[in-house]
């Protein structure tokens, strides 16, 4: 309990409960604000624990999100399964790769689909909602999407780690802007993870820079 083997993704709900995906150990663990190991559940599919990529909750903690063997699974707040989505494929809700979650204040799912170079948004029973971009290097579209995050305004942002840029995109999906300054795109290296805080700030990791970049968001 509390020990890590190869975690990859981390989430918060509004109690400030952290939730990391413990990747090796094919298991979701669940921590306090301070770092108290609260509880943990395993990841399984068909009988066979397999690998969590990341983790989303909704405000409450009663809903858990998991992108794992190319699928989302929806727990309980107490890490029963409550149902899953997707399998892969290229087709409408499926995945290749499916890998950063992140749920708007209305409950959306977001997921990046990377080798089909989208993101998918679902409600929470798994109903896909809405397409975000499509393979290309042109404003709206995405080559190697790797991290989501959603504001206060719904607003969809997603890093692409090839282009080096984060885009913004509206509920419905439709491309709004590069973040970037005095028309000119903001250029990151190999931008991953991204999150936007309360404060209207955006943090960006950037891989290959090894370093975590925070940026002002416009209001």
């Amino acid at each position: 309990e509390g020990q890590f083997k190869d975690p990859v993704g981390i989430g918060t709900d509004g109690r400030g409960r952290v939730y990391v995906a413990d990747t090796g150990n094919h298991r979701i663990q669940v921590f306090s604000a301070e770092g108290h190991f609260q509880y943990a559940f395993p990841v399984i599919d068909k009988g066979v624990a397999v690998r969590p990529i990341d983790v989303a909750a909704d405000a409450s903690g009663a809903k858990i999100y998991v992108s794992a063997n190319n699928k989302v699974m929806r727990f309980s707040g107490s890490g029963k399964m409550v149902r899953q989505w997707g399998g892969y494929g290229e087709g409408n809700g499926r995945f290749r790769y499916p890998a950063t979650v992140a749920m708007a204040s209305n409950g959306t799912v977001y997921v990046v689909d990377v080798l089909n170079s989208r993101a998918q948004a679902f409600d929470e029973e798994g109903a896909l909602l809405v397409q975000i971009g499509s393979w290309g290097v042109l404003p709206g579209e995405l080559y190697r999407p790797k991290g989501v995050a959603v504001d206060e305004k719904n607003q969809v942002y997603i890093s692409d780690s090839y282009m080096d840029v984060i885009q913004v995109f509206d509920a419905d999906g439709k491309f709004l802007r590069v973040l970037g300054q005095d028309g000119a795109p903001q250029r990151f290296v190999s931008v991953g993870g991204i999150a936007v805080g309360r404060d209207n700030r955006l943090y960006a990791a950037e891989m290959l820079r090894n370093k975590i970049s925070v940026y002002k968001l416009n209001d």
